[in-house]
């Protein structure tokens, strides 16, 4: 749907419509104030009409765009906001159908290449051996469950790529038996005896198993197992399944209430006076603090689902391998977040559990980041699993990658990387936005705890006291994870400055970026600069920048972090940090 993610046109829309309502109700004062005195509309009504309409036509525009390029044209242009609404709601329909089936296609990917080396699988003495019989029909069980993947019920998908592992197993087994350590044999031999039974493990230890082409031509038992074999290297051609009629549901959109309601905010207490004197701070007037609802509990971890604990693994092992080739960082990360924008708001090892499964595919771009810091480390990610070590699967492939990565060390460069391609489009997910213009300040936020929430509330700020003001936002990251705050203002004549300053367990931390997007045009680069313990100060938001995205991020690997950004919006641009530039 060209650079405008379906999220981003939802938050528009949702935003454009709370603004029509303020409209609406200073249009009737206007209105009234016609009729009974003859007073014309002030003009800075006037001007903020015709940027309404400005940003409706343009809104209308990249909504017509997107639904364009799903084939959901309209048969005409829409009028009005209530006609933009269903029209998304296809766009957002036809683009689940579409992630469903590339996420199927990946899964089917990954598997053909594996069950048809598999296949090829003989016996050196016994052409009938009942356990290689039975392997060869689990393999062709799994290659036509691949083939025949439709979206009726995408967690078919995962179960493909869980039942894949044995597999790969058994042929690493089989191709690299004398290269493996005593551990990684051991490990592989023992997903090998639970997948297909203890008689093929000792078959493949004993030397006894091999593949068609490298058995002696002279064998009579090798050529009639190689023979046997070679049937199932040629499977019949099954067509795939037609793709389902894509489904009209409509997609929701924030609600537009007669009053703009916050939830409950929490005013920060005062300070107690410190023994020794802090920096010197700003002045401003101190605004409410904004909490990010908490997240519920996650339930414990079952140490006994070794292979379920891998899911995020083999979703994310697959995505990079089929475009590591063949995208860059950059073009990987806007596709990536242009399906989930709240991508890197999850947790790696959690990310199974959102979007069916699919948001995990998208953690390849963490993949790619570690690879790229040690050169072929992903590829031997399999070989670090331990025999009989009590951590789960999916545990020892987390802690591998951290190592490997040095991720303690690199994630923030890896935001920083993943920031800039991202924004301004596809953009991603915000859990608080400042929207500034030349009649007032609003401040939204996410009502609920869920992560990837599409809803706003949020509260306007009329008067100078309450808009110039230290903003404060309270949040919790779970590990190697970030959160973002979206700072945006309509063309202003005078220029705002914007100061950021981010508080870590009560102490001051860098843990952040922010990213500035010029203004006015289209392509122009975007560039980050690191949040500094004293505070970051950036001028000409509203002139020279449309935008600033910034960027918390908890480079933790084991523990949430507790994080606290206070925002200082000024109506001139000059630094509230004294004596910072």
């Amino acid at each position: 749907m060209g650079t405008t993610t379906l999220d981003a046109l939802a938050r528009e829309l949702g935003a454009l419509t709370q603004r029509f309502m303020d409209l609406g109700a200073k249009l009737g004062e206007a209105a009234r104030a016609l009729e009974d005195a003859g007073a014309p509309p002030a003009d800075v009504l006037v001007e903020a009409l015709g940027g309404a309409r400005t940003q409706f036509i343009q809104l209308r525009t990249d909504i017509v765009a997107a639904a364009e390029a799903v084939a959901a044209a309209p048969a005409s242009l829409p009028e009005s906001l209530n006609d933009l609404e269903p029209l998304l709601g296809l766009v957002a329909a036809a683009l689940g159908a579409e992630a469903r089936r590339a996420a199927l296609a990946e899964a089917r990917e990954a598997a053909l290449p594996t069950l048809d080396r598999a296949l090829t699988i003989v016996h050196r003495d016994d052409p009938a051996f009942p356990a290689l019989v039975d392997c060869h029909e689990k393999a062709r069980d799994l290659r036509a469950t691949a083939l025949a993947l439709d979206d009726a019920d995408p967690s078919d998908a995962e179960r493909v790529l869980a039942d894949l592992q044995a597999f790969a197993d058994l042929l690493t087994i089989i191709e690299s038996r004398e290269a493996l350590d005593d551990d990684q044999y051991a490990q592989l031999e023992e997903s090998v005896s639970r997948a297909f039974g203890r008689g093929l493990a000792v078959a493949v230890s004993r030397g006894r198993l091999a593949f068609g082409e490298d058995v002696e031509s002279g064998s009579a038992p090798a050529a009639e197992a190689v023979a046997t074999a070679m049937p199932e290297m040629m499977p019949p051609r099954i067509e795939a399944p037609p793709e389902l009629p894509i489904v009209q549901t409509l997609i929701e959109t924030p609600p537009a209430p007669p009053a703009l309601e916050m939830p409950t905010l929490e005013i920060a207490p005062p300070q107690p006076e410190p023994s020794q004197p802090p920096p010197r701070r700003p002045e401003p007037s101190r605004g409410p603090v904004f909490v990010a609802p908490a997240a519920p509990p996650d339930e414990p971890a079952d140490p006994s689902g070794a292979d379920e604990t891998a899911q995020w693994w083999l979703a994310a092992w697959a995505r990079w391998s089929g475009w590591k080739s063949s995208h860059k960082f950059a073009d990987a990360v806007k596709e990536e977040i242009g399906k989930y924008p709240y991508l890197l708001s999850v947790p790696i090892q959690k990310s199974p559990q959102y979007e069916e499964g699919l948001l995990a595919y998208g953690y390849s771009i963490l993949v790619q980041h570690v690879d790229t810091q040690k050169p072929g480390s992903v590829g031997n990610a399999l070989n670090s699993l331990k025999a009989g070590h009590t951590r789960p699967v999916g545990d020892q492939l987390y802690d591998y990658l951290v190592a490997e990565g040095r991720l303690a060390e690199t994630y923030p460069e890896f935001v920083k990387n993943a920031l800039v391609a991202a924004v301004p489009d596809p953009g991603l997910w915000f859990q608080f936005r400042i929207l500034e213009s030349k009649e007032d300040t609003r401040i939204l936020q996410r009502p609920s705890a869920r992560i990837g929430d599409t809803e706003l509330s949020g509260q306007r700020l009329a008067s100078d006291a309450q808009r110039y003001a230290e903003h404060k936002f309270k949040m919790t990251l779970g590990p190697l994870t970030a959160r973002f705050v979206l700072v945006s203002a309509d063309i202003i004549k005078d220029a705002r400055g914007i100061g950021a300053r981010l508080v870590h367990d009560g102490a001051a931390s860098d843990s952040g970026w922010i990213a500035c997007v010029p203004a006015g045009t289209r392509g122009a680069k975007v560039e980050a600069r690191r949040i500094t313990e004293e505070g970051t100060h950036v001028p000409g938001l509203g002139k020279d920048y449309s935008a600033l995205w910034i960027a918390i991020f908890n480079p933790d690997p084991a523990a949430d972090g507790r994080y606290e950004l206070s925002v200082f919006l000024r109506k001139d641009t000059k630094s509230p940090f004294r004596g910072k530039a």
